[in-house]
Protein backbone atom coordinates (compact mmCIF):
# COMPACT_ATOMS: atom_id res chain seq x y z
CA UNK A 1 0.00 0.00 0.00
CA UNK A 2 2.54 2.16 0.93
CA UNK A 3 4.66 1.62 -2.21
CA UNK A 4 1.15 2.35 -3.96
CA UNK A 5 0.81 5.55 -2.90
CA UNK A 6 3.93 6.48 -3.43
CA UNK A 7 4.27 5.61 -7.03
CA UNK A 8 1.23 7.48 -7.35
CA UNK A 9 2.98 10.46 -5.47
CA UNK A 10 5.90 10.41 -7.73
CA UNK A 11 3.02 9.83 -11.03
CA UNK A 12 1.34 13.42 -10.04
CA UNK A 13 5.00 15.07 -9.76
CA UNK A 14 5.98 13.91 -12.64
CA UNK A 15 2.90 15.10 -14.56
CA UNK A 16 3.49 18.39 -12.78
CA UNK A 17 6.76 18.48 -13.55
CA UNK A 18 6.51 18.45 -17.20
CA UNK A 19 3.68 20.63 -17.29
CA UNK A 20 4.95 23.28 -15.35
CA UNK A 21 8.76 23.51 -15.29
CA UNK A 22 10.43 25.61 -18.34
CA UNK A 23 13.72 23.83 -17.72
CA UNK A 24 15.33 21.79 -20.77
CA UNK A 25 14.35 18.23 -21.22
CA UNK A 26 17.31 17.05 -19.90
CA UNK A 27 16.76 19.05 -16.29
CA UNK A 28 13.56 17.92 -16.34
CA UNK A 29 14.84 14.14 -16.52
CA UNK A 30 17.46 15.05 -13.87
CA UNK A 31 14.85 16.08 -11.38
CA UNK A 32 12.79 12.76 -12.06
CA UNK A 33 15.53 10.74 -11.36
CA UNK A 34 16.24 12.48 -8.31
CA UNK A 35 12.46 12.08 -7.21
CA UNK A 36 12.04 8.79 -7.88
CA UNK A 37 14.96 7.80 -5.62
CA UNK A 38 13.47 9.77 -2.86
CA UNK A 39 9.89 8.42 -3.43
CA UNK A 40 11.53 5.35 -3.72
CA UNK A 41 13.17 6.15 0.20
CA UNK A 42 16.66 5.76 -1.04
CA UNK A 43 16.90 9.53 0.40
CA UNK A 44 15.90 10.76 2.99
CA UNK A 45 13.67 13.99 3.16
CA UNK A 46 15.79 15.89 4.86
CA UNK A 47 18.66 15.00 2.58
CA UNK A 48 19.41 17.37 -0.28
CA UNK A 49 21.60 16.83 -3.32
CA UNK A 50 25.13 17.02 -3.11
CA UNK A 51 26.78 19.89 -1.00
CA UNK A 52 29.59 21.67 -3.29
CA UNK A 53 32.84 21.35 -2.31
CA UNK A 54 34.43 24.50 -2.12
CA UNK A 55 38.41 24.44 -2.23
CA UNK A 56 39.92 26.15 0.56
CA UNK A 57 43.18 28.58 -0.42
CA UNK A 58 45.66 29.71 2.88
CA UNK A 59 45.59 33.43 2.98
CA UNK A 60 48.94 34.99 2.58
CA UNK A 61 51.13 35.66 5.92
CA UNK A 62 52.68 34.64 8.54
CA UNK A 63 56.27 32.79 9.26
CA UNK A 64 58.10 29.45 10.32
CA UNK A 65 61.13 29.43 12.78
CA UNK A 66 61.79 26.02 12.69
CA UNK A 67 63.68 24.83 16.04
CA UNK A 68 67.87 25.36 16.43
CA UNK A 69 68.43 21.29 17.22
CA UNK A 70 65.78 20.24 14.12
CA UNK A 71 67.50 17.62 11.60
CA UNK A 72 67.50 19.09 8.00
CA UNK A 73 69.27 16.37 5.69
CA UNK A 74 65.98 13.89 5.17
CA UNK A 75 63.28 15.00 2.86
CA UNK A 76 60.73 15.00 5.42
CA UNK A 77 61.67 15.88 8.82
CA UNK A 78 59.04 16.22 11.40
CA UNK A 79 59.32 17.14 15.26
CA UNK A 80 56.96 19.03 17.74
CA UNK A 81 58.44 22.06 19.87
CA UNK A 82 55.60 23.67 22.35
CA UNK A 83 52.75 23.57 20.95
CA UNK A 84 53.50 23.23 17.34
CA UNK A 85 54.43 20.04 14.86
CA UNK A 86 56.98 21.28 12.32
CA UNK A 87 57.64 20.05 8.82
CA UNK A 88 60.61 20.47 6.68
CA UNK A 89 59.99 18.31 3.61
CA UNK A 90 62.76 18.19 0.59
CA UNK A 91 61.70 17.15 -2.57
CA UNK A 92 58.74 15.20 -2.34
CA UNK A 93 54.88 14.64 -3.81
CA UNK A 94 52.87 13.45 -1.10
CA UNK A 95 53.59 12.48 2.11
CA UNK A 96 52.66 12.04 6.08
CA UNK A 97 53.14 12.74 9.24
CA UNK A 98 52.79 10.82 12.44
CA UNK A 99 49.41 11.18 14.67
CA UNK A 100 49.96 14.18 16.37
CA UNK A 101 47.36 15.21 19.30
CA UNK A 102 44.83 18.13 19.03
CA UNK A 103 45.01 20.41 21.89
CA UNK A 104 41.32 22.05 20.83
CA UNK A 105 38.98 22.34 17.88
CA UNK A 106 41.01 24.40 15.64
CA UNK A 107 44.44 23.65 14.45
CA UNK A 108 46.57 26.69 12.01
CA UNK A 109 48.46 25.50 9.21
CA UNK A 110 51.40 27.57 8.19
CA UNK A 111 53.32 26.61 4.94
CA UNK A 112 55.19 27.97 2.10
CA UNK A 113 57.21 26.13 -1.07
CA UNK A 114 58.55 26.22 -4.39
CA UNK A 115 58.60 23.47 -7.46
CA UNK A 116 60.55 23.86 -10.67
CA UNK A 117 56.83 23.11 -12.32
CA UNK A 118 56.05 26.54 -14.36
CA UNK A 119 51.86 24.79 -14.12
CA UNK A 120 51.07 23.44 -10.76
CA UNK A 121 51.39 26.21 -8.40
CA UNK A 122 49.79 24.82 -5.52
CA UNK A 123 49.63 21.93 -3.27
CA UNK A 124 47.54 21.04 -0.11
CA UNK A 125 47.49 20.09 3.22
CA UNK A 126 44.58 17.90 4.66
CA UNK A 127 44.43 15.94 8.33
CA UNK A 128 43.24 12.72 9.13
CA UNK A 129 41.95 11.25 12.10
CA UNK A 130 42.50 8.39 13.82
CA UNK A 131 40.25 6.14 15.55
CA UNK A 132 40.31 5.35 19.33
CA UNK A 133 41.18 1.81 18.59
CA UNK A 134 43.80 3.26 16.19
CA UNK A 135 42.33 0.63 13.57
CA UNK A 136 40.87 2.94 11.26
CA UNK A 137 42.01 6.25 9.54
CA UNK A 138 39.21 9.04 8.91
CA UNK A 139 39.58 12.03 6.65
CA UNK A 140 38.73 15.44 8.14
CA UNK A 141 35.62 16.52 6.32
CA UNK A 142 36.62 20.39 4.86
CA UNK A 143 40.19 20.10 5.93
CA UNK A 144 41.88 20.28 2.99
CA UNK A 145 44.30 24.00 2.24
CA UNK A 146 45.27 24.94 -0.82
CA UNK A 147 49.14 26.81 -0.65
CA UNK A 148 50.12 28.64 -3.62
CA UNK A 149 54.03 27.56 -4.09
CA UNK A 150 55.81 30.90 -5.15
CA UNK A 151 58.01 30.61 -1.66
CA UNK A 152 55.67 32.83 0.41
CA UNK A 153 54.25 31.72 4.19
CA UNK A 154 50.30 31.45 3.87
CA UNK A 155 47.75 30.37 6.68
CA UNK A 156 44.60 28.93 7.06
CA UNK A 157 42.76 27.57 10.32
CA UNK A 158 41.20 24.13 10.22
CA UNK A 159 38.26 23.65 12.79
CA UNK A 160 36.05 20.82 13.45
CA UNK A 161 38.88 18.69 15.29
CA UNK A 162 38.07 16.66 18.56
CA UNK A 163 40.35 18.12 21.73
CA UNK A 164 42.55 15.07 22.42
CA UNK A 165 42.32 12.87 19.47
CA UNK A 166 45.28 12.08 17.12
CA UNK A 167 45.31 13.30 13.52
CA UNK A 168 48.07 12.83 11.32
CA UNK A 169 48.52 15.65 8.19
CA UNK A 170 49.23 14.68 4.86
CA UNK A 171 50.96 17.35 2.51
CA UNK A 172 50.56 16.32 -1.48
CA UNK A 173 51.58 17.78 -4.39
CA UNK A 174 49.32 16.84 -8.04
CA UNK A 175 52.11 15.88 -10.30
CA UNK A 176 53.70 12.97 -11.35
CA UNK A 177 56.91 14.86 -12.79
CA UNK A 178 57.86 17.68 -10.45
CA UNK A 179 58.05 18.01 -6.65
CA UNK A 180 58.10 20.65 -4.13
CA UNK A 181 60.28 21.64 -1.17
CA UNK A 182 59.47 23.84 1.61
CA UNK A 183 58.51 24.01 4.84
CA UNK A 184 54.99 23.86 7.09
CA UNK A 185 54.05 24.60 11.26
CA UNK A 186 50.73 23.28 12.72
CA UNK A 187 49.51 24.73 16.11
CA UNK A 188 47.24 23.80 18.68
CA UNK A 189 49.33 20.36 19.23
CA UNK A 190 48.50 19.20 22.81
CA UNK A 191 51.14 16.87 23.31
CA UNK A 192 55.19 16.54 22.19
CA UNK A 193 54.67 13.23 21.77
CA UNK A 194 53.80 11.53 18.11
CA UNK A 195 52.54 8.28 17.44
CA UNK A 196 53.51 5.90 14.52
CA UNK A 197 50.71 2.94 13.76
CA UNK A 198 52.55 0.11 11.80
CA UNK A 199 51.08 0.02 8.48
CA UNK A 200 49.74 3.47 8.70
CA UNK A 201 52.03 6.06 7.24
Amino acid sequence: MKLAKRLGALALTVVLAMSLTACSPKQVMSDMVYNVVKAMGFVAEDDSDAEATVDVYATQGGSITFPEDMPSSGNFNVEVSGDALYIQFNGIANRSTSYFVAASDTVTITSYATTESTGLLEYKAALWQLSDDQQTTSYVKGSTVYFTTGGDCYTQQVSGLTPGAKYKITVSYDSSRYYITGGMMVTGVGSSELTDIEGKE
